[in-house]
């Protein structure tokens, strides 16, 4: 619960600190007091918005401080410990802005952010001002209304992560046909790339052998001059070989003398005959000295272009033709089998669809079953609230195809009559200002019956209503109030004698400076307050009677 509340510098409030208690709090005062600055603190706890132009005059920030007690959420809990936040007997929050324009957050004296605010804090406290039962009207928020008095979060969970995981499949084989198409669109275009790789044949190193060749063809005619005469001066009929065999045998004759000399120069002359030979052989088998047709200049030309002009095409350099031919083979080969893919995406996509469908139907069957159940409390409060002629109802229907959410399959609508002359219909087009607080208010006593831990605080709730009508939301205002705390900002003498605890909002001149303060009222200041409310200014007799008359 919100056991005090700080303000230090914000619009007519210098430094305020409020105590709250259990049970149902009334806060009174006259208009202009400063119960307006109240709600926009407490706005600023619930990480709304920073307004800089609450900062008081000639002050260079402000802050508000709520300090909670008695809170035990393992959701909370287990939040806090994810943001390293300190868990103490008391939960702190704190809201500072300054006038350059920079808004801080704490909790607990930690740094947060707004976000990490407005989440945790949202757990312990909620304002219905004057105008929020825009709750009603939103036809959006009746499902969350619905769900939060169904109460079955682990199946409303289930609902949610089925349909993330449905629309994360769903994304995927968007993407996949996509990308698809794209493939289908570049397969013409790689099988044409392929067959000009498959006729061209490029091979490693080939550019450099080309040109060695080229060079060669060039200046043919001095090769083949020199590769010719070489050949005469070998196997020519004096030639290299002839008069080394000659010499070989010449000094075989001298062999048998054992002389070192002659052993020496037939060993030469055996090895260079031998060298000879391979001289011989190398010369024999070249080129030059034979008609190739196949290695014409206009051939290799022809070739150094078609390689040339296939590497400037695909970005590359020649030597790495055949390393992109295997790339695109490999291309080709991915996009025949990305078909399995496809099709294997699509059936994870449908099996988590008819997760999803199957997890929602059994939520919307129970939504209906509860929304009964929901509509027959709200009715069986609509007399003490003095709308004896009223009713209230659920519609349920389901959703297209294309609306479905991680909310469900259901379109949830709130109908009410207000009268018993008139038609059932939207309960945003059929009830009044006054009405629809009374609905709400019904709204909060069901469906927040089981909730002790959050603080309720109601800004005007009866505005509109007077009478036996306001003492009857004050009655239902103590009701919520035995359950859970709750603080109502009221104009009604029969709403505020309905309170345990009554604290006065008072704008007073102090020093030449007009300052907003509150102060708790004991039980005869409550009689005079109440009889102001009831007779303004001047307060008689008979408004004292009335408001005491008002609190037994």
């Amino acid at each position: 619960m919100l056991s005090k509340l700080i303000i230090k510098d914000i619009v007519l409030i210098k430094d305020l600190n409020l105590n709250f208690y259990e049970g149902f709090t009334v806060l009174t005062g006259e208009t202009g007091t400063g119960k307006s600055i109240l709600i926009d603190s407490l706005g600023l706890i619930l990480g709304n918005r920073a307004n800089f132009n609450l900062i008081r005059k000639g002050q260079t920030k402000g802050s508000v401080t709520a300090i909670f007690q008695n809170f035990n959420n393992k959701t909370i809990i287990s939040y806090l410990n994810e943001i390293n936040i300190n868990i103490n007997e008391e939960f702190i929050v704190r809201r500072e802005i300054h006038s350059n324009g920079k808004s801080f957050s704490y909790l607990n004296d930690t740094p947060i952010s707004i976000n990490s605010l407005k989440k945790v804090v949202s757990y312990f406290i909620e304002i219905q001002g004057q105008f929020d039962n825009h709750t009603l009207l939103i036809e959006k928020n009746h499902i969350d209304l619905l769900d939060k008095y169904y109460g079955n979060n682990k199946l409303k969970e289930k609902v949610f992560n089925s349909w993330e995981n449905y629309k994360s499949n769903k994304n995927k084989l968007s993407n996949l046909i996509s990308l698809n198409e794209k493939n289908m669109n570049d397969s013409d275009y790689l099988e044409f790339c392929l067959n000009e790789f498959l006729e061209i044949k490029p091979q490693g190193n080939e550019e450099n052998e080309l040109i060695i060749k080229r060079k060669a063809l060039i200046n043919r005619d001095k090769f083949v001059q020199t590769f010719n005469e070489a050949k005469n001066l070998i196997d020519g009929e004096n030639g290299l070989d002839t008069s080394v065999k000659n010499l070989i045998r010449l000094f075989s004759k001298l062999e048998s003398y054992d002389n070192p000399s002659v052993d020496q120069i037939s060993k030469l002359l055996n090895e260079n005959y031998i060298t000879l030979e391979e001289l011989s052989l190398l010369i024999n088998k070249s080129e030059f000295l034979y008609e190739n047709k196949d290695d014409t200049l206009d051939v290799i030309d022809d070739r150094l272009y078609k390689l040339r002009n296939l590497s400037k095409k695909h970005n590359c350099q020649i030597d790495s033709l055949p390393q992109k031919q295997i790339e695109i083979e490999q291309k080709l080969n991915s996009i025949k089998n990305f078909s399995l893919e496809l099709e294997n995406q699509k059936q994870l996509t449908n099996e988590a669809y008819n997760e999803y469908l199957e997890l929602a139907k059994k939520l919307s069957i129970n939504r209906i079953e509860v929304s009964q159940k929901l509509i027959n409390e709200v009715n069986d409060e609509l007399p003490a609230l003095k709308l004896e002629n009223a009713r209230f109802s659920i519609i349920i229907n389901p959703l297209q195809d294309s609306l479905f959410s991680s909310k469900g399959i259901d379109d949830v609508k709130f109908y009410a009559q207000t009268n018993k002359d008139t038609q059932l219909g939207k309960i945003s087009e059929i009830a009044s200002g006054g009405e629809l607080s009374r609905f709400l208010l019904i709204m909060k006593l069901v469906i927040e019956k089981d909730n002790t831990i959050k603080t309720l605080i109601f800004d005007e709730v009866d505005s509109g209503v007077g009478g036996a009508t306001a003492s009857a939301i004050g009655t239902k205002l103590l009701k919520i109030g035995n359950n859970q705390q709750t603080i109502v900002v009221t104009h009604s003498p029969q709403v505020a004698a309905k309170g345990n605890h009554h604290i006065l909002i008072k704008k007073s001149i102090i020093e030449n400076e007009t300052i907003t303060e509150t102060f708790e009222l004991n039980h005869q200041e409550k009689i005079e307050e109440i009889a102001r409310m009831i007779s303004d200014d001047n307060i008689s007799d008979e408004a004292r009677n009335a408001a005491l008359k008002l609190l037994t």
